[in-house]
């Protein structure tokens, strides 16, 4: 499992930091399983993240690719919660 970080946006928009994990099927069967943070500015969609998060991996494995698992949430953790 690779964890890169990637740019979703430039560095003048107000962003949040979005960790995400995601796993893909080729079409001849290999499973693969990437992670990293994104840059989000605000009114960037979870449709749009998707699509910039499978763009690098269609361009290494060729489509079709199938999501097996993708998540995506905010980076940061809670703070000043119960332990």
């Amino acid at each position: 499992m690779s964890s890169p970080t990637a740019q979703a946006s430039n560095s003048t928009q107000a962003t949040t930091a979005y960790h995400f994990i995601i796993t893909i099927q080729t079409s001849g069967g290999v499973i693969n399983t990437r992670g990293g943070v994104l840059d989000v500015p605000r009114g960037m969609t979870r449709a749009a993240l998707l699509d910039l998060i499978t763009k690098p991996l269609l361009a290494e494995f060729g489509p079709p690719l199938v999501v097996l698992f993708f998540d995506l949430q905010p980076n940061a953790l809670p703070v000043g919660e119960g332990r």
